[in-house]
């Protein structure tokens, strides 16, 4: 019994040593078969993304679709496979399923400013308003992985694109006011917000923007041309002869540019109203003002039918249509400039188009009209 007892004793240790072992080795090769099967995955996970991402560069977003699916399989958790699926689908025109994708990751990262970014242009897209006004200020106010300051600008600005294209000139020329202060010296960034302010009517801020850009680049010729439309449409006719005749100096065959200065010099010549002129001198603008009406209305011909009741008044304001009358009636000055507005406006929507002096008539109407409000 005791030999027994002391074998039993001896080869209990024994075993127990060998069965640890064996649980090592065979925790070292599982260990080892699923790390090697971790690296297959994620190495297959990595080959199809980089095949999806390079159909994605060659334009074919239906096929990366199906490269991003098969990755996912691979590493479903993965922010960028899932990313890039979603960029995919909406590529493809698969705004649904994008969509959801995006919802998933913003659900994982409410402050991600790319994905509130691709779920705006989503929610535009549909005509979710509200929806998509949420998720852009969620894009500027939002996390960016780099160049923030760039991006969220970017997404101010496809925001106020936006709010314009719904005809919002409110609510896009607030965003325009904030995003204008932090401008960084970049004559395109100015010029591009000097054109926003144009579309939402805003003329000086407009003409404000083109003139920092002259500062950073005095020949630039966007900005010059854009300073003259500006200072045309405010009223300020000597500073748009001043930048429009500077861009011609840059592009001498810029047709905007010249058929623009024809109408300001226009405007500058015939404009009754223009102030420090003689009254001699206004009686005279007001007698090219009626000529240049009266030869509109005979170059109109016989087919515009709202035209021969003018041309009839016109042959009948004739007899006061002349320099002495006038010295002696000044107010008839103003039924004169009357008729010769009125019968612009009628021509312009039934005649062919206008010469400089046509243009300059109806310009120096435009501003009369904007001063009375």
């Amino acid at each position: 019994m005791n030999l027994l007892k002391r074998d039993y004793i001896i080869r209990e240790p024994l075993l127990i040593s060998m069965l640890v072992l064996l649980t090592i080795l065979f925790s070292a090769l599982t260990h080892a078969y699923s790390a090697a099967y971790d690296r297959r995955r994620i190495s297959l996970g990595q080959e199809w993304y980089a095949k999806g991402k390079q159909e994605l560069k060659n334009s074919r977003p239906a096929t990366a679709v199906d490269d991003f699916r098969t990755a996912l399989v691979y590493d479903p958790g993965s922010w960028d496979f899932s990313t890039h699926l979603a960029d995919a689908l909406m590529q493809a025109g698969h705004d649904d399923q994008a969509a959801n994708y995006y919802l998933g990751l913003w659900q994982r990262s409410p402050g991600n400013g790319p994905v509130n970014l691709q779920l705006a242009r989503l929610s535009a897209r549909k005509g979710d308003t509200v929806s998509a006004e949420r998720y852009f200020n969620g894009a500027i106010f939002g996390d960016w992985p780099q160049d923030s300051a760039t991006n969220r600008r970017a997404a101010t600005l496809e925001l106020i694109n936006f709010y314009l294209e719904r005809g919002d000139t409110g609510h896009a020329e607030s965003e325009l006011m904030i995003v204008s202060d932090n401008l960084p010296e970049d004559p395109q960034l100015h010029n591009l917000v000097a054109g926003l302010f144009g579309r939402v009517g805003d003329e000086p801020r407009a003409l404000a923007q083109y003139r920092q850009v002259l500062q950073l680049v005095p020949q630039n010729l966007p900005a010059l041309l854009g300073a003259g439309e500006a200072s045309f449409r405010i009223g300020d006719y000597r500073a748009a002869e001043g930048y429009l005749t500077r861009a011609l100096h840059v592009d001498d065959s810029n047709d905007s540019a010249k058929n623009l200065l024809a109408v300001v010099q226009s405007v500058l010549a015939i404009n009754p109203y223009e102030r420090g002129i003689s009254e001699a001198e206004k009686i005279k603008r007001t007698l090219l003002l009626f000529d240049v009406a009266g030869k509109r209305l005979q170059s109109c011909g016989s087919g515009a039918s709202s035209i021969p009741p003018y041309l009839e008044r016109w042959k009948q304001l004739t007899s006061m249509a002349n320099p002495h009358f006038l010295k002696q009636h000044p107010e008839e000055t103003e039924t004169l400039i009357d008729f010769a507005v009125s019968a612009e406006k009628v021509a312009e929507s039934q005649c062919s188009e206008p010469t400089s002096n046509d243009a300059a008539l109806l310009a120096i109407a435009r501003q009369r009209e904007m001063e009375a409000r």
